[in-house]
């Protein structure tokens, strides 16, 4: 598989392929060169990970808030 078919799955089935892996004995490093991209790239698109198991950020797609000028 690779990261944009991972991406085309919906959240629960990303996470399910992503710790299944993890399961299976396979290393964060292993999984990310199968998938043909970084640990830093799964973070830019929300995936982080706690305890050696993937989790999605709340509001995926926003890396980082802009200050905004009221008024």
């Amino acid at each position: 598989m690779t990261v944009d078919e991972l991406l085309e799955l919906d959240d629960d089935a990303q996470l399910a392929y992503l710790n299944g892996q993890l399961d299976e004995g396979k290393t964060v490093e292993d999984i990310c060169a199968a998938l043909g991209t970084t640990r830093m790239d799964l973070a830019r698109v929300g995936f982080f990970i706690v305890k050696n198991r993937f989790m999605l950020k709340p509001t995926r797609g926003y890396a980082r808030t802009k200050p905004t000028k009221l008024g």
